[in-house]
């Protein structure tokens, strides 16, 4: 499958849509394969845009002078 010039917008909206389909929906084997394979590529995609778009914000603010590496802290719910 080649990969199409998508949004990450995009991307994620078919994402969302082939994982709804999958929960509430009886596919027949051979269409959930499918399914699951376009949702790995769009998964991909996804992933691929997040690290784009990170690696520009550290760039940025490199550049900007306001750098400071720190771990990531997940909050509590």
């Amino acid at each position: 499958m080649a990969k199409k010039k998508i949004t990450f917008e995009d991307a994620m909206t078919r994402l969302e849509e082939i994982v709804e389909r999958l929960e509430t929906e009886e596919v027949p084997l051979e269409e959930a394969v499918k399914l699951y394979q376009e949702g790995l590529s769009l998964s991909a995609i996804c992933k691929e845009k997040l690290a784009a778009a990170e690696g520009s914000i550290v760039l940025l603010r490199k550049e900007a002078g306001i750098w400071e590496e720190a771990p990531f802290v997940e909050e509590e719910a």
